[in-house]
């Protein structure tokens, strides 16, 4: 029996916390109607992000444990190249 090496090729994928990765909000205070957490920053062990309600407006900030991100499914992914602050 061998485990297909592109499986764990995508298992890793999934489980790496990196700027441009896109999380559900889920549970606590949901500041601002906070729907969605966009990874703009990572340190060894933190994520530092930005929430987004619904409408795609930017509503809130926080840092995560990339353990606890782990824990939540990737649900899209934000090319960083392309953000443009205004």
């Amino acid at each position: 029996m061998r485990l297909d090496s592109k499986l764990l090729e995508h298992v890793q994928q999934q489980s790496d916390v990196v700027p441009g990765n896109v999380y559900p909000a889920k549970g606590g205070k949901r500041t601002e109607n906070t729907a969605f957490w966009v990874v703009v920053a990572c340190s060894a062990t933190g994520a530092h992000c930005l929430g987004f309600n619904n409408s795609g407006e930017p509503v809130s900030t926080t840092t995560y444990l990339k353990g606890a991100l782990r824990e939540r499914p990737l649900i899209g992914r934000v090319n960083m190249n392309a953000v443009v602050l205004k």
